[in-house]
């Protein structure tokens, strides 16, 4: 007999490459390939309807009608895609025998209290990146943390640190936090000219990417990059979404820096590019900087890692975890001079490639697809067993 495992898509509003995305696709795919034992329904909006009819023939595909609609939260104004039938009533028509939410927040519907779930919480970043703990603000965040966390008794989170942040901020929370990382597949080595890419400017570069928040931080990389500019021949590359409605978007500070430091001919900044691009820039670059303050996991070091090139990292909250302590890390993540530092550091005393190698070994191992799924269908496979 196969479990039928539903699997809630509709946190996926649109057809634009994301982390959130990504991870559920990987769930996805990762069950397909290694158990015989699912029935996999997937939710999703219809307009994606047919995007994910191709991606995976084998899933039946429950498509829910989109219906625009205001929604007021943390008194900003959201227009939100919502189910004109309500969600819930159609997952609970479909008979699930457990329904995996990949990625949940305040505005996504979980499912029944009485139905066999695992909710995501990636991360808790929206409160983390709130200075001021007890303003009101952090309080009504935290407040809906606790009531995502109440209403399913098995969440899965990126990290350990993610974990012990959902139990410092829900003591009394009775299930079971399992940890289970994304699988990382190391980027296919795409044999493109960097010159397509690049527009023909200086082929050593200093790489890094990231969507463009204020917490992202690459403003301490971009003052770093300033000071020392005139002692390295490597031009800097950032690559990220704007983030521009968001209200949390350091990308015009990038920009007013960049205009205001004369640095045109030596930073380029790109938002959208394609898979192969993305390939290209890790595996040609001299090195590769992540400056993030708040990470629920921290992806991108560690695929520049398995591409065999030098990272430096900032250690904040996941970011050391997720790398496995194998890069190279600078302490105070908004300090341009110590990074400065670090950065002439690794430029100029390389690491060997066995070194490269060996770690880029180690990164695979460790989020290798079979080890990620057998994790997740562990998971499931308790769950059902339950009473």
């Amino acid at each position: 007999m196969k479990y039928k495992i539903g699997i809630d898509f509709t946190y996926i509003k649109d057809n634009n490459v994301s982390g959130i995305k990504k991870y559920g696709e990987e769930i996805v795919e990762s069950l397909l390939k290694y158990s015989n034992n699912y029935e996999i329904i997937l939710f999703v909006y219809d307009y994606l309807k047919e995007e994910y009819k191709k991606k995976f023939p084998n899933c039946k595909i429950i498509a829910l009608k989109a219906i625009l609609r205001k929604i007021r939260f943390l008194r900003r104004i959201y227009i939100y895609k919502i189910s004109r039938i309500p969600k819930l009533l159609i997952i609970n028509r479909a008979k699930c025998d457990l329904v995996i939410h990949p990625f949940v927040d305040k505005l996504t519907p979980i499912a029944n209290k009485n139905k066999k779930k695992i909710i995501g919480i990636l991360d808790i970043i929206p409160l983390d990146i709130i200075e001021n703990k007890e303003s009101i603000k952090a309080k009504r965040i935290k407040k809906e943390y606790i009531k995502i966390m109440n209403r399913s008794k098995h969440i899965t989170t990126l990290s350990n640190y993610s974990k012990n942040r959902l139990r410092d901020i829900n003591p009394k929370y009775l299930g079971e936090i399992s940890v289970i990382p994304s699988t990382i597949i190391k980027p296919k080595d795409i044999k493109k000219d960097i010159n397509e890419i690049m527009l023909k400017s200086n082929m050593h570069y200093i790489f890094s990417i990231n969507s463009f928040y204020k917490h992202k931080n690459q403003i301490t990389l971009l003052k770093a990059f300033n000071k020392i500019k005139d002692e390295i021949p490597h031009n800097l590359v950032l690559v990220g979404r704007p983030e521009l409605d968001s209200g949390m978007s350091g990308y015009p500070e990038i920009i007013e820096y960049i205009e205001k430091n004369k640095l045109q001919d030596r930073v380029k900044v790109m938002s959208f590019i394609s898979d192969e691009d993305r390939n290209c820039l890790f595996y040609n670059t001299d090195l590769f900087v992540t400056t993030s303050t708040q990470e629920g996991f921290g992806r991108t070091p560690v695929e520049a890692a398995m591409c065999s090139v030098p990272v430096i990292s900032s250690q904040d909250t996941s970011l050391k975890e997720a790398t496995l302590g194998l890069v190279n890390y600078y302490k105070n993540s908004k300090d341009e001079n110590e990074l400065a530092n670090k950065i002439l550091e690794v430029l100029n005393n390389k690491p060997s490639k066995e070194q490269l190698d060996g770690i880029a070994k180690k990164l695979e191992k460790e989020y290798n697809e079979e080890n990620i799924a057998k994790k997740y269908m562990n998971l499931i496979d308790e769950i059902l067993k339950e009473k």
